[in-house]
């Protein structure tokens, strides 16, 4: 079903100039198809867009939040958006790009056909994590993982699926992926990769101190829990890479799919392996690439 968009929000890396410069354009676009436009307050300076809004709740109420940057910035987007239900759409100004799902030279006719047609959303599962005994909850699209405190130690984490015990597993951390996130720091944890349309998990352990743990693909439907060993220094929760909470020790984190999907708008410009090709090189041989160097 497609979505009009009449309400637009921007969401920039600041520091790159090309991302400001395409702030200005599509802010064009959006006067030209009389589209109302939006900016966070904490970016409406450096982007300095006369006549956009800048509200509190931004993007609440938005039909269309557009990412400009790279995958860290669409990360950002992601949280921003999340709790609205606005849907995202990635415009790569960053190194990798794989989350972004539009090139530079590509974004503006896909403007001004969003902006003129309209709009549909796919949604990408999510996680969320909860700590025992605690009422916070912590999102994230692309993962959750767990590291330990002190480099040089590392912890016996204790991995549960729904009621049943997995494994105990001496790491330096654990971390679980969405399919979304299965291309990332996952990937670098031996990780298999997603493809993003499935309802599946990734656990892996970071670092294994044991010749015989392999990673884990797991239903969305279940919970997994991951318990810190007591009686030690504790660890760190991240979402998404940032540090999000400082476990304790006997701590226990449960990590389940977030009631709300992330929504990507469907661009049908990219296929899923056809990036994975173009950005990480599946598929394609070393040697045939040193060659071509």
């Amino acid at each position: 079903m497609m979505r009009k968009v009449r309400k637009l929000a921007l969401f920039a890396d600041t520091r790159r100039s090309t991302a400001l410069m395409a702030a200005k354009s599509i802010a064009s676009i959006a006067a030209e198809s009389h589209v109302e436009l939006m900016i966070s307050c904490d970016q409406a300076a450096k982007l300095s867009l006369n006549g956009a809004a800048t509200p509190a709740a931004f993007p609440a109420n938005a039909d269309l939040l557009v990412s400009l940057g790279g995958d860290g910035t669409l990360l950002a987007a992601a949280h921003l958006a999340h709790a609205h239900g606005v849907p995202i759409l990635g415009v790569d100004f960053g190194r990798t790009g794989f989350l972004t799902e539009v090139g530079q030279r590509e974004y503006e006719p896909l403007m001004r056909s969003l902006l003129r047609d309209g709009l549909e959303a796919v949604p990408r599962i999510a996680l969320e994590a909860r700590i025992d005994g605690r009422s916070d909850r912590f999102f994230a699209l692309n993962d959750i993982h767990i590291d330990r405190n002190h480099r040089g130690h590392i912890l016996l984490f204790g991995i549960h699926i729904n009621a049943e015990h997995v494994a105990d597993i001496p790491a330096d951390g654990i971390v679980i992926s969405s399919p979304t996130g299965s291309t990332a720091y996952f990937l670098s944890a031996g990780g298999p990769i997603i493809a993003p349309g499935l309802e599946a998990f990734g656990i892996a352990p970071i670092c294994p101190h044991t010749l015989f743990s392999r990673p884990l693909v797991v239903a969305a439907t279940e919970t997994i829990r991951i318990t810190v060993p007591g009686g030690g220094e504790g660890a760190q929760l991240y979402a998404d890479g940032k540090p999000a909470f400082e476990l304790s020790a006997g701590s226990t984190v449960e990590i389940r799919k977030s009631d709300r999907p992330v929504l990507f708008v469907r661009t049908d410009n990219r296929h899923f392996f056809t990036v994975l090709e173009q950005k990480l090189q599946w598929g394609s041989s070393i040697k045939k690439r040193s060659a071509n160097n």
